[in-house]
């Protein structure tokens, strides 16, 4: 069994508030309970893959808020190093929707990472 099975299913009151964000998408509705879950624990902690290179461990914490439209600080830190330090503010739906695709990935591939496409908003590559 690994983390993504591990992880129980938030309330529907409390997935009900963030269905209509995701509607588009079953894929992302079938996992959006344990998303809210994995939310409200405040923060997690994984590793990036980087092509032809070691993992580079990180952990992400992030201020939980009530509602989806909410803004909320994330703060990632790679390699335990303060220099290695970014923080980002994200609608509370949006984060959501990244750590449905990071569940997504370790249901998968038992890697716990976010998509490229995160790490490029982090890093404000996709201004």
């Amino acid at each position: 069994m690994n983390l993504f099975d591990e992880i129980i299913p938030a309330q529907p009151d409390k997935v009900n508030l963030y269905a209509p964000y995701f509607m588009k998408s079953a894929a992302k509705r079938n996992v959006l309970p344990k998303a809210i879950t994995l939310y409200h624990k405040g923060g997690l902690g994984g590793y990036r893959a980087i092509e032809g290179g070691e993992k580079i461990p990180y952990v992400i914490n992030w201020v939980i808020q009530n509602l989806p439209g909410d803004l909320t600080r994330c703060t990632m830190m790679f390699d335990d190093n303060a220099d290695l330090t970014y923080d980002i503010n994200l609608m509370n739906s949006e984060l959501i929707g990244y750590l449905i695709d990071w569940l997504v990935n370790i249901r998968d591939t038992n890697t716990p990472d976010f998509p490229q496409y995160f790490y490029h908003k982090l890093m404000k590559m996709d201004d």
